[in-house]
């Protein structure tokens, strides 16, 4: 986690050192699990976080590579092993959000998806394309967070429709009251991008698919599960995904 400063000069700076805390035992083994239910394989080595120095090393890495080709990401300011600082990218996309009406919330989801798909063509990967870790300043989305060691442990096309459900997931509270003709616009808006990628995806979730309805069927069982929100979002965007697999 980054902790923000002002400056002098009212600009803002994010700040991460190697004191934070790791990613728990407990929170690794769900990240593991559930990267390999969804037919992503990711080693146990990448998911399980205990050296902080390393991490923030990679992550320094990640963004000077980025930068030096053109992609939005935060500037690094100073890096000195310990600490990193970064400059600031705007206000993160679940934020803004959250901050419209339901009704006017589709359009940016949309162009956020777009957005990763452009980022994808030019031949990157994110690892943790969650909402809240995609910025927007009102004329472009920027990434931010990039600890995960998942390229080149996993190929690269495997990790960027790993992405593209991290994105869809962390968008489904948003998504849920809008019904399932909004989880297939967003997959549609990242497909209409590239059409290579857009038939990758459409065969990713064609495999994933069977596997998340299944785990829909077992928690109908429970009166308990079968209404809770996290499941009635779940088919929400299940739904949409059919939809997009099926080409409607």
């Amino acid at each position: 986690m980054s902790e923000p400063t002002n400056t002098a000069d009212g600009t803002r700076t994010w700040t991460k050192t190697t004191d934070r805390p790791l990613r728990s035992w407990r929170k690794s083994a769900g990240i593991w699990l559930f990267a390999h239910f969804v037919g992503v394989p990711i080693p146990w080595s990448a998911t399980r976080q205990t050296d902080a120095v390393a991490l923030l090393a990679f992550e320094h890495e990640r963004l000077l590579a980025l930068a030096a080709v053109g992609e939005h990401v935060p500037a690094v300011l100073a890096f000195d092993g310990h600490a990193l600082v970064t400059g600031d990218i705007g206000p993160t996309l679940d934020f803004l959000l959250f901050q419209r009406a339901p009704e006017e919330r589709l359009p940016l989801m949309c162009a956020a998806a777009a957005d990763l798909a452009g980022f994808h063509a030019r031949g990157q990967w994110h690892g943790g394309a969650q909402a809240r870790n995609i910025t927007w300043d009102g004329q472009r989305f920027a990434r931010l967070d990039f600890e995960e060691r998942l390229v080149p442990g996993l190929p690269l096309a495997m990790v960027q429709r790993y992405d593209v459900l991290q994105l869809l997931l962390s968008l489904a509270r948003l998504i849920e009251p809008l019904g399932p003709p909004a989880a297939h616009a967003v997959l549609r808006a990242y497909a209409a991008v590239d059409t290579g990628q857009g038939e990758a995806l459409r065969s990713f979730i064609a495999r994933l698919l069977p596997r998340l309805q299944r785990v829909s069927r077992i928690a109908s069982w429970s009166r308990r599960l079968d209404t809770s929100r996290e499941l009635m979002r779940l088919r929400t965007v299940l739904a949409g995904m059919q939809a997009f697999v099926a080409g409607r």
